[in-house]
């Protein structure tokens, strides 16, 4: 890959913008040179993360999630947002924390995608964490409704069913499971 880029974004102009999201028009020339003077962009001011939190038997801790915006329940890794002045490692060591009441003493980065890239300009990190120790059993209860730990198997099955809704969760989960027993194993 060549570090041209064949799109070429003219301005922006915001439609609506907050502290979680904001909407943009862009003004963008393609690379035969037309335009498309109103591509609507989905901003998020900042990042996310995920954590695969393995325990000493190679189990995965998941928590229970209700998301109200899709009325759906369902298993997920421990996650939020990189906060303000935080890195992305702060970030995902805070989370697990909170959520699972769970530190790490033994961290590495999976790594990063962008789970909608033709669209939005959200970008998700994911981390291993092990060596856990549980240091605090105060969850944040808007959060978390329950925790669980779950064996490769026992998650290979689950990704089957479609028993996991949450694209962030989803991704961890493969990624683990694409690592575990092979060369690059974490």
């Amino acid at each position: 890959m060549s570090g041209s880029k064949p799109w070429q974004v003219l301005g922006r102009r915001a439609v609506y913008a907050s502290a979680w999201v904001g909407v943009e028009q862009w003004d963008v020339r393609l690379p035969d040179g037309s335009r498309i003077p109103d591509h609507h962009v989905v901003v998020y001011p900042v990042d996310a993360v995920g954590v695969v939190a393995l325990g000493a038997d190679g189990r995965v801790l998941l928590v229970d999630h209700y998301r109200f915006m899709t009325d759906s329940r369902s298993w997920e890794l421990p996650a939020g947002h990189v906060d303000e002045g935080e890195t992305v490692e702060q970030a995902a060591r805070r989370e697990l924390l909170e959520e699972t009441g769970h530190n790490a003493a033994t961290w590495q980065q999976l790594g990063s995608f962008y789970p909608a890239n033709g669209s939005s300009t959200l970008k998700f990190h994911l981390w291993l964490a092990r060596d856990l120790s549980a240091v605090n059993s105060n969850v944040d209860t808007n959060e978390t409704l329950g925790l669980q730990w779950f064996s490769a198997a026992d998650v290979r099955a689950s990704l089957h069913r479609n028993a996991h809704h949450d694209g962030l969760t989803m991704a961890g989960l493969f990624w683990w499971l694409s690592l575990a027993g092979s060369a690059a194993q974490p």
